[in-house]
């Protein structure tokens, strides 16, 4: 029976990916006892991970299910678990698929399930998750009634059993030799098991063999023999592997020292813009020792009153900010105006110190092209991320990654790989971690044989490139002499590959021959090779027919272009006549049209020469200037002053009470995401002063006039920095021209570079008039829309949802959407994210209808 009914299978692989084997060591050495006494049969505790999965999953009654649920809910933890409903949802998208996780990700979901598992209060969608159908149940209950069934086997006793022989060369081989001790008698399987520990280093297991072995003196002492020659030797400097540190709990005397100690912290929460944090839960003291700070209350008192540290956003000398599940060390500096009243008062002042991730490689330093391999393939399915990897070979030789080497290829190996015999480490969720920096490390070499006969034949040795046998004994003579200065264990390894391509080289040549002599395989040979022929020919033939085409098609447009300048050329004439004619009237209307004149003469005179105005004609051209410079200009002014929410103004100009919060949320948000905020429909320009009244501070108001182009106004509008800009009857004057300085700046705060040297919010008014310009389509790429005179068409929340889902893959995005410029729709979908669906679903029918077509 498994724990709380589960399905076996899946309760095995969330403890083989999601608890570490020292987390079941320990289970079973702590809750021994009371495992007894609730029926488990683990008087003699299983050894080896596999083994203690197993009895988990397969040998606990049901009697042991609150032993298990209190322990692991006590002991197994984790900083950010998914939550339940988001971890089902990953769950089944891996298993409709058929595909398994990245190795990451499967410990990350199999650690938030055991955490959810273990819990006081479990999840019912969990369990119902987990539990299996009856068809299951049934063939888990046949098998574990078969599994009660003992089985009797008789052996001689002059004869080695199988099991014993297996589990003496697992010894040899330096394996965990687990598997077979079931088969074992008790005392026996007690001795190998004590022997494997010792070797491992786990003395712990070592003593709860020993306590099995009461009646076994002999095979005590020779336990304890062995023990004692392993301590010596690792107190004589002979340890190797990871080296585990001790965290101490810390002392009501210490000090915490902001310029020396150091944090090491794991990122819990990043948001879109500025805010990330981090939790610290281990302190790195000058000394060189380490501080536990998994006690919540002792963290909330050095670093109040949260115990949370921040993060704040770049700077030439501010720290870069890490990413959500981001591990590393960091130096803490206290937050400028920090209080009691404050959740987060610490931030990290240094840039992150590398934390290494310890992964296990089951095979031997010797097995060079099996490391290779495996390294090759675990960094292919992890891919980039921020966290640096290191491998731990089973005879605890440690491999690092090289930066800037691709291991995911071979060509990566050819240098070869920083190594190491000891390191100090220390574990995490179920995972082993190596702090940094790193010592200075030797050289493993486990580059292909390809890579390195490369190495030789670049050389100036030998002209050929086939590896016939006098040149391979010609290799093997050159390794030899030492004139490569190849490492020892290289050459060797070089020799022995070169050895067994000359004792095979001659059977395959032979083979080759032979197979090439068979008529079958000839005619295969000679169809495909006219298969290949075909393919090119085909291949060769549309390429001369395309060819053609273009050809064809060059000739035609070059015979458009020379019939295009002809008739440009005949046109020229006519439009000067034309030009000229309607200069000649505009002159006849005098001031009524002298801005028509002034568009007139500016044509004509590049057309053709004209005589000198008259002295009556400037005096009536200063005047109709400064007349129209009066109409004009643009007006700068302060804001009316303080009113109330926006809210209220939208409803005093019609808008119903559910579209006036929606607008005003399309506003809170492009404050929010740095956009610009763009009113249509009557009102409009009462609505964009009102909105720029809505600070502590007045806003600045620039009354657009018709015709402007000098971008003077805007400048002078922002040099006082303005908390906000409104701009009414922006269209009015091509906003694109004189508002240039303004729309780099919001360009600029959106694309990140120098965005706290522009905080002003800006808001713009369009003029329904006659004369009123369209929106130029760099600043509607940078704006949010509204209208005051459109309903919106309110959507439910599944919708929303759907928008979500489909917004990043969407053939044809919404009107308002598609228009966006990339970085502003990577801002504006962030927010919307972060806001409940219901709040989202009313900002998302406020944007559509202020883009769908006007009404006829």
């Amino acid at each position: 029976m498994t724990y709380m009914g589960i399905d076996r299978r899946r309760f095995a692989q969330l403890l083989e990916w999601g608890a570490d084997d020292d987390e079941l060591r320990r289970f079973f050495v702590e809750t021994r006892l009371q495992l007894v006494q609730k029926g488990a049969k683990v008087q003699n505790p299983p050894h080896g991970k596999p083994a203690r999965v197993r009895m988990l999953t397969q040998g606990m009654p049901e009697a042991t299910d609150r032993v298990v649920q209190k322990w692991f809910g006590e002991n197994l933890k984790m900083l950010d678990p998914k939550p339940v409903e988001k971890l089902l949802e990953d769950l089944r998208l891996y298993e409709e698929a058929g595909e398994s996780p990245p190795e990451d990700e499967a410990k990350r979901l199999a650690r938030s399930c055991l955490v959810h598992l273990f819990s006081s209060n479990q999840s019912a969608d969990l369990m119902s998750f987990l539990r299996p159908v009856q068809a299951e149940a049934a063939v888990d209950s046949l098998e574990v009634k078969n599994a009660s069934i003992p089985t009797v086997s008789v052996q001689s006793l002059d004869v080695l059993s199988e099991a014993l022989g297996r589990a003496i060369v697992a010894l040899v081989e330096g394996r965990d030799p687990d598997e077979f001790l079931s088969s074992l008698p008790p005392s026996t399987a007690a001795f190998v098991a004590g022997v494997h520990a010792v070797r491992s280093d786990r003395y712990e297991d070592a003593r709860i063999a020993m306590e099995a072995l009461d009646n076994q003196q002999a095979a005590q002492a020779l336990l304890t023999e062995y023990i004692a020659r392993r301590t010596s030797a690792r107190s004589s400097g002979m340890a190797a592997g990871l080296q585990m540190l001790n965290f101490t709990r810390p002392h009501d005397a210490f000090s915490f020292n902001f310029d020396r100690d150091e944090v090491f912290a794991v990122c819990t929460r990043d948001f879109p813009e500025t805010k990330v944090f981090l939790h610290p839960f281990a302190i790195r003291a000058a000394d060189g020792s380490w501080l536990d700070l998994s006690g919540n209350a002792y963290r909330e008192k050095l670093f109040y009153s949260s115990g949370d540290l921040i993060a704040f956003s770049g700077g030439r000398d501010i720290p870069r900010q890490p990413k959500r599940g981001e591990i590393g060390i960091w130096r803490v500096a206290e937050n400028k105006g920090s209080n009691s009243a404050h959740r987060t008062n610490f931030h990290i002042a240094s840039e992150k110190t590398l934390v290494y991730e310890v992964r296990d490689v089951p095979f031997e330093s010797s097995n060079h092209d099996a490391v290779r391999e495996y390294i090759k393939h675990a960094v292919g399915e992890r891919g980039t991320v921020a966290m640096p990897l290191l491998f731990l070979l089973r005879d605890q030789l440690i491999i690092g990654c090289p930066p800037g080497k691709d291991l995911a290829r071979d060509e990566g190996f050819d240098a070869g790989l920083p190594c190491w015999h000891t390191l100090s480490a220390f574990r995490f969720e179920g995972r082993a971690f190596v702090p940094g920096p790193l010592p200075p490390s030797e050289l493993y070499e486990c580059e292909a044989l390809a890579s390195s006969l490369r190495k030789l034949f670049a050389g100036e040795y030998w002209d050929t490139d086939k590896p016939t046998r006098a040149l391979t004994r010609k290799l093997q003579d050159l390794i030899a002499s030492g004139s490569p200065k190849l490492g020892s264990r290289r050459a060797a390894r070089l020799r022995a590959e070169l050895a067994s391509i000359e004792e095979h080289e001659g059977a395959m040549s032979v083979l080759l021959e032979e197979v090439m002599r068979d008529p079958r395989i000839g005619a295969q040979v000679d169809q495909l090779v006219e298969a290949k022929v075909n393919v090119l020919v085909a291949q060769k033939e549309r390429l001369q027919k395309s060819i053609q085409q273009l050809e064809q098609k060059q000739a035609e447009l070059l015979e458009l272009r020379r019939q295009a300048e002809k008739e440009q050329k005949a046109i020229a004439p006519a439009i000067a006549k034309a030009i000229r004619g309607a200069f000649d009237r505009a002159r006849a209307d005098a001031v009524g049209t002298l801005g028509e004149v002034a568009v007139f003469k500016t044509l004509i005179d590049e057309l053709i020469e004209r005589p000198a105005p008259s002295p009556v004609a400037e005096v009536i051209s200063s005047r109709s200037s400064l007349t129209d410079h009066r109409c004009t200009a643009s007006i700068v002014r302060p804001s009316i002053g303080r009113r109330g929410p926006i809210v209220e103004t939208l409803r005093a100009l019609g808008v119903m009470p559910k579209a006036a919060r929606a607008i005003e949320s399309v506003g809170v948000m492009a404050r929010a995401c740095g956009l610009m905020l763009i009113v249509d429909g009557l009102g409009g320009r009462i609505a964009a002063e009102a909105w720029v009244d809505e600070g502590e501070q007045p806003g600045t108001v620039l009354e657009c006039g018709f015709g402007e182009t000098d971008d003077y106004t805007v400048r002078a509008a922002l040099a006082g920095t303005p908390t906000a800009l409104a701009i009414l009857d922006a269209n009015l004057s091509p906003l694109d021209v004189y508002a240039r300085t303004l729309v780099d700046s919001v360009l600029r705060r959106l694309a990140g570079l120098h965005d706290q040297s522009f905080p002003t919010r800006v808001v713009v008014s369009m003029a329904d008039a006659t004369v009123a310009l369209p929106l130029p389509a760099v600043v509607d790429s940078i704006s949010l829309r509204i209208h005051l005179g459109r309903t919106p068409e309110f959507i439910q929340h599944s919708g929303a949802e759907v928008w979500f889902d489909e917004v990043d893959d969407a053939k044809e995005p919404d009107e308002w959407f598609k228009g966006l410029w990339k970085p502003a729709r990577s801002r504006v979908v962030s927010y919307l994210r972060t806001l409940p669906v219901e709040e989202a679903a009313i900002i998302l029918a406020a944007l559509r209808v202020a883009h769908s077509p006007s009404e006829t």
